[in-house]
């Protein structure tokens, strides 16, 4: 006989959150294709000259493209985390249109020998479309990171970790039968999201949530994944009193560590996640 069917939730990739947005900037690597075309045109018909204008238009029009990307990229997650990378220093969108304007004028110029003032207004027309469209790049009004000893990659990089620990325990919630169980996993991962949301609205708090969103989150993804894995249905009485035992000493540290993260007390919420990560190696879920 068949044991039950895993499997069921989609699979998590970190990516697809990033590459959604930049998804609007594919349209300016489709709509440069025609010079290419125009390009090898010229080159066969041996007008080296109109050739070279349009290839350098299509190659300056691909940069263009990949920075206004990058830019649409950093625009997006700085409206999710509310932190700004400090890579964002780059005005890629702006520097994007820049390019983007300098192709089409050249493409105008030496490839279809359009005279120079309608070339330039071309390429002019090109930058404030190409701002209006996509905009400028994100303000930079982000809290000083190196006042408080990290940096906003750092700080980005154990959220964007903490993301995907969450959504892999949402997948394991998704295989597991029990009701009580689920209803109690999805507040679990509202409390860490909660947590989350206080470190993304003051980034000094990381120094005291680090601890919780790496091992002790890891350790909870572990577990979870772990009981989903072997005890779906939840057809083991012993080991489903652990987990939910396991699930109690978690929503008691989330509570924990919500409020001293308010109250900026580090000592006692150390000692609760130790004693915690001991359970989670002792109980045999």
């Amino acid at each position: 006989m068949n044991g039950p069917k895993r499997g069921g939730a989609k699979k998590y990739n970190p990516d697809d959150t990033r590459r959604m947005p930049q998804s609007r900037a594919f349209l300016l690597y489709l709509l440069p294709m025609p010079m290419l075309f125009l390009a090898l045109w010229r080159m066969l018909g041996g007008n080296g000259g109109s050739a070279f204008g349009f290839a350098a238009g299509f190659a300056l029009c691909m940069l263009a493209a990949t920075l206004v990307r990058k830019g649409v990229g950093i625009e997006s997650e700085a409206k999710r985390r509310k932190i700004v990378r400090r890579s964002s220093t780059v005005p890629y969108k702006v520097i994007g249109a820049g390019v983007l304007g300098v192709a089409i004028f050249l493409s105008a110029l030496m490839g279809a020998g359009i005279p120079m003032f309608s070339s330039l207004m071309l390429g002019l027309a090109s930058v404030v479309g190409c701002v209006f469209v996509y905009g400028t790049d994100p303000s930079r009004n982000s809290p000083d990171m190196s006042a408080i000893g990290v940096t906003s990659e750092e700080v980005l990089e154990i959220l964007n970790e903490a993301d995907t620990k969450i959504l892999a325990i949402e997948a394991a919630r998704d295989r597991i039968h029990n009701v009580e169980l689920k209803d109690r996993l999805k507040n679990i991962t509202k409390g860490v999201r909660e947590i989350m949301g206080i470190v993304e609205d003051d980034p000094r708090d990381l120094r005291r949530a680090r601890k919780f969103l790496r091992t002790y989150l890891d350790g909870a993804q572990r577990v979870t994944e772990g009981y989903a894995d072997t005890h779906s249905y939840g057809d083991d009485g012993e080991l489903e009193d652990n987990f939910r035992n396991v699930l109690g000493t978690i929503e008691r540290v989330i509570e924990e560590q919500k409020g001293k993260l308010l109250e900026n007390n580090l000592t006692e919420l150390d000692v609760q996640i130790e004693v915690l990560q001991l359970q989670l190696e002792k109980e045999g879920v």
